[in-house]
């Protein structure tokens, strides 16, 4: 005899086999789903940069080796092997610097003093050495993973990359784990969503928290806006922004409105700028 399912209490439901859920859970379930739908519709290649590891990184590197690093990145092979790889074979040092457009001598140096850091190891092939980036630091793939990580599009860094010096890049690195993840401003609290708590950080937070000198920051930072590598938003005061063609960690698009609205939250106002 069949019974009406419809009339069961949730502790027999449960009792038989079956699972009650709550509203709330259809909706997170939901938006899940959505979500995923939305990555698997992105065909941008990445490399993933796992920001823990990240954050403890480059405080131990110079803007030259970070810049390096960061270079490396967007030429890693699809996977895990963390290879320098490209057009369907390893990467020697003279073919990344013309890929990169930088000096052999000056990848050199830093790449070697990376490999002294643990960073990245390198390989011997015959005559030929090549290089892999340690996977705990990044990884190049299509899928999303657990943990807090962000997504560098590896075209359009590649671009960039070329036209910028290693120093910018390096800056660059220096900064990521601190872009908001609701809005790709730098930010003293990259993971708040909601636009009243975010945080900004200026030229001056910006030296503080790198570890290098405010010159160099106010140096560097102009230049980069205009290679592609930041943006911003000015009012009163400016908000820098990671350029978002550049970096992901969501998939809702910058908007003005939100930035402004970061702007002139009560945080910000009461800073000086």
């Amino acid at each position: 005899m069949s019974r009406d399912y419809g009339e069961l209490t949730i502790r027999e439901l449960v009792e038989l086999g079956g699972q009650a859920i709550t509203p709330e859970r259809v909706e997170a379930n939901e938006a899940y789903k959505q979500k995923q739908k939305l990555l698997n519709a992105d065909k941008r290649q990445f490399t993933k940069v796992n920001e823990r590891e990240c954050s403890l990184i480059v405080n131990t590197l110079t803007l030259t080796q970070a810049g390096t690093l960061l270079s490396m990145f967007a030429y890693m092979e699809l996977g895990e092997s963390g290879l320098l790889y490209h057009n369907g074979k390893e990467l020697s040092i003279k073919d990344f610097s013309k890929l990169t457009n930088k000096s052999e001598r000056a990848l050199q140096r830093s790449i070697s003093e990376l490999v002294n850091l643990g960073y990245v190891t390198a390989h011997k092939s015959g005559r030929s050495t090549y290089y892999s980036i340690n996977t705990q630091i990044a990884n190049r793939g299509k899928s999303q993973g657990e943990g807090f990580f962000s997504r560098l599009f590896v075209t359009q860094l590649r671009e960039v990359i070329k036209g910028a010096t290693l120093q910018e890049l390096g800056l660059f690195l220096h900064l990521l784990p601190h872009f908001n993840t609701r809005a790709y401003v730098i930010s003293k609290n990259p993971h708040e969503l909601e636009l009243n708590k975010i945080e900004l950080l200026n030229r001056e937070k910006i030296a503080e928290l790198t570890g290098l000198s405010l010159p160099t920051v106010k140096r560097l930072i102009p230049s980069m806006m205009r290679k592609g590598l930041l943006t911003g938003v000015k009012t009163w005061r400016t908000a820098i922004i990671l350029h978002p063609r550049l970096v992901s960690r969501q998939l809702k698009k910058v908007t003005l409105e939100d930035v402004t609205d970061i702007i002139e939250n009560e945080l910000n106002k009461k800073k000086e700028w």
